[in-house]
C-alpha cells in the first residue's frame, strides 16, 4: 500500500481519536477504537498509527457502566415500558457492554499479531529489507505499548484528580459544618449568659422589693404613727421631725421602686416572652400549628408584656372559636412603630344563640362570645391594653378568618428613654 493508504490511515486514526474523545464516558466510547483496530488488522500498514488508538483504548476503563445502570429498567422515549423482546435485547446488551469495552481495550494486540504473522510469512529473512521492516515493526510495537501505558497513566491520574476534588469538597463541607456548629455553640453560650444575666437582674429586683421595700414600708408606717402620736400630744417639734422623716422615707421608696422597675425591665427578654406565649398554645388542639415570624429584637418591658398578653388572648380566641388549623403570628420592627398581627384562616365555629365576638347576637356560623373566654378577656380588653401603652388595636374579620392588628408608636417610648437617661445623669 502506497502513500495514499498511509494518508487514509492517518485520517481515519485522527477521526477515530476525535470521535473517541467526543464519546468519552459514554456507552459507545469503545466503538471508534474497536473499528480502527479491526481495520488495522485487515490493513497491516495502518498499524503505524496504532499508538494513538492504544492511548484511547487505555482510557476505556472509565467507560464501564455501573451495576446500578446495568440493572435499571429500560423505558422507551415515550416513557412506557418496551415489549418483552426489546426489553430482553436491551438487558442482554447492557450486560455484555462491560465485556465489549474490556475487549476493545486490549484489541490493539490483534493487529500487532496479524502484522507479525504477515512479516514472518511474506518477508524473506535473508533479505536486507527484512531487517528494516523488523526494526520498523518493533518501533511501532514499542510506541503502541508506550501509548497504552500513557493512556492508562492518564486515566489513573484523572481518577486521582477526581478523588482529590471529592476529598476537597468534603473537607470544605466539613469545615463549613464545623463553623456553623461553632457559631451555634457561641450563640447558645451567649444566649445562656444573657439569660443568666437577666435572671440575676430579676432576682436582685425581687430581693430589693421583698427585703428593702418591706423595711421601708414598715419605716414609713412607723414614721406616720409617730407623727400621729406627736400631733395628738401636741409635740410640734416631734411632729415636724416625724414628717420630715416620712418624706425622706417616701423619696427613698420612690427611688427603690424606680430601681426595681429598671432592673425588671432590663431582665425582660422580648424574644423569650414572645416565644413562650406562642409555644404555650402548641399541641392544645390536634393538628393545630402556629407560624411565628419575629423581626423585633428588643422592646420596652411594657410593650413586651402587652404583646405577649395580646398573643395569648388572640390565640386562645382562635383555639376556642375557630376551625382554623393554622395561625400566623407576625411581629415587625419599623422605624417609627412596632407592629403585631395575629391572624387565622378561619372559618368560625358554627354557634346558635348567645353573642358574637363583637357583642352582637350570634347567628349560625358566628364565633362564640369573647366574654366566654377562659381568661375572661375580650376584644375590648385587648384594645384597652394596647391603648394604655399608646398604641392602637383593630380586631375583626379578614380574608375569611379573623385578624388582630396592633400598632405601637416608638416616639413616646424613645422620649421616655431620653428623659430617664437625663434624670439618671442629673442624679450622679
Amino acid at each position: 500500500m502506497g502513500y495514499a493508504g498511509m494518508i487514509a490511515g492517518l485520517l481515519v486514526a485522527a477521526s477515530a481519536t476525535g470521535l473517541a474523545e467526543w464519546l468519552a464516558r459514554g456507552p459507545w466510547a469503545w466503538l471508534p477504537t474497536c473499528a480502527y483496530e479491526m481495520a488495522a488488522a485487515a490493513l497491516p500498514s495502518w498499524t503505524v498509527f496504532l499508538p494513538v488508538i492504544a492511548y484511547d483504548a487505555a482510557r476505556l476503563t472509565s467507560c464501564v457502566p455501573s451495576v446500578s445502570a446495568r440493572t435499571a429498567s429500560p423505558t422507551t422515549a415515550s416513557g412506557t415500558m418496551p415489549t418483552s423482546t426489546t426489553n430482553t435485547f436491551a438487558s442482554r446488551w447492557r450486560d455484555a457492554l462491560p465485556y465489549v469495552t474490556l475487549a476493545s481495550r486490549w484489541l490493539w494486540l490483534l493487529p500487532l499479531a496479524v502484522s507479525t504473522c504477515h512479516i514472518l510469512v511474506t518477508e524473506d529473512s535473508s533479505q536486507p529489507s527484512f531487517a528494516k521492516g523488523a526494526i520498523s515493526f518493533m518501533l511501532t510495537v514499542g510506541a503502541t505499548v508506550l501509548g497504552f501505558a500513557l493512556g492508562a497513566r492518564t486515566t489513573h491520574e484523572d481518577s486521582l484528580r477526581r478523588q482529590l476534588r471529592a476529598l476537597q469538597d468534603r473537607s470544605r463541607q466539613s469545615a463549613r459544618a464545623n463553623r456553623l456548629r461553632l457559631a451555634d455553640v457561641d450563640e447558645e453560650r451567649a444566649q445562656s449568659v444573657r439569660m443568666a444575666t437577666l435572671g440575676e437582674r430579676t432576682r436582685i429586683a425581687r430581693e430589693i422589693h421583698d427585703n428593702v421595700g418591706h423595711l421601708l414600708t414598715r419605716a414609713i408606717m412607723q414614721a406616720q404613727a409617730g407623727r400621729a402620736v406627736a400631733d395628738a400630744t401636741g409635740d410640734t417639734v416631734a411632729a415636724q421631725g416625724f414628717g420630715a422623716l416620712g418624706e425622706t422615707l417616701n423619696d427613698a421608696m420612690t427611688m427603690v421602686r424606680r430601681s426595681v422597675h429598671d432592673l425588671e425591665d432590663d431582665g425582660t427578654d422580648f424574644a423569650a416572652q414572645i416565644e413562650a406565649a406562642v409555644h404555650s398554645f402548641e399541641g392544645v388542639s390536634p393538628g393545630f400549628s402556629i407560624r411565628l415570624e419575629n423581626d423585633v429584637t428588643s422592646a420596652p418591658a411594657p410593650v413586651s408584656r402587652c404583646f405577649a398578653t395580646v398573643i395569648r388572648e388572640a390565640l386562645s380566641n382562635v383555639v376556642h372559636h375557630s376551625q382554623a388549623r393554622t395561625a400566623q403570628v407576625t411581629l415587625r420592627d419599623f422605624p417609627a412603630f412596632w407592629q403585631l398581627v395575629v391572624q387565622d384562616e378561619g372559618p368560625a365555629k358554627p354557634t346558635v344563640g348567645g353573642t358574637s365576638r363583637t357583642g352582637s347576637v350570634n347567628r349560625p356560623g358566628d364565633r362564640l362570645s369573647a366574654n366566654e373566654l377562659p381568661r375572661g378577656m375580650g376584644l375590648a380588653d385587648i384594645e384597652s391594653r394596647v391603648r394604655a401603652i399608646g398604641g392602637t388595636a383593630l380586631c375583626g374579620p379578614y380574608d375569611g378568618g379573623w385578624r388582630v392588628f396592633v400598632s405601637v408608636p416608638k416616639r413616646a417610648w424613645n422620649h421616655a428613654k431620653v428623659s430617664n437617661d437625663g434624670k439618671a445623669k442629673g442624679t450622679v
